[in-house]
């Protein structure tokens, strides 16, 4: 009896012992927990409206007649019409504290800067300005940044107050005018 116990307690111990380093890996560390990462992405961090609709819209520029000298030469504007971006819900991105609209696409004449007329008249494209005259003109061949608009702090809700009109490439001729352009936010 004494041999059956003294056996039957051996084999449990080697048993033991036997299955402990099998539960181990290698270099003698063993697996402790799981760690999962999460996380998300989203396309904008802010909602933006263009003259307080969706972010995708349409601004009219003034039908105006050519008369008494109206873009009759290579850098003469006229129309000019106040659009806005307006921006909210903004949320923090880490690292950055101002946001700015960086314009770009097919339709930006790389030469001028402005923006390439696909309409029926010819010798005018659309300007995009900080104000109503061409002295503010966005640069919109420009990287972002250096397209002439300002950053402004994303915190507050900004609004950036711009202007679309014609610019004349050379002595207008009459017809319709149609320019496209898309822009991103960018942050710093």
């Amino acid at each position: 009896m004494k041999k059956t116990l003294l056996t039957a307690a051996l084999l449990t111990v080697f048993g033991i012992a036997a299955v402990v380093p099998q539960a181990r890996a290698a270099g003698g560390t063993s697996a402790s927990g799981t760690i999962t990462f999460t996380g998300s992405l989203t396309a904008s961090t802010c909602v933006v409206s263009v003259n307080s609709g969706a972010s995708t819209n349409t601004v009219t520029l003034p039908t105006t007649a050519l008369v008494n000298g109206t873009l009759n030469a290579s850098g003469t504007s006229t129309g000019w019409t106040a659009f806005t971006l307006a921006l909210s819900g903004c949320t923090t991105v880490t690292g950055f504290t101002k946001v700015l609209p960086y314009f770009s696409g097919t339709g930006i004449d790389t030469t001028t800067g402005y923006l390439s007329n696909t309409g029926t008249a010819s010798n005018v494209e659309v300007a995009l300005s900080n104000t109503n005259a061409l002295t503010g003109a966005l640069t919109l061949q420009g990287a972002s940044g250096a397209q002439n608009v300002a950053a402004q702090a994303y915190a507050g809700n900004p609004t950036f107050n711009l202007y679309a009109g014609y610019v004349a490439t050379g002595a207008a001729v009459a017809g319709s005018v149609s320019s496209t352009v898309q822009y991103t936010l960018n942050y710093q």
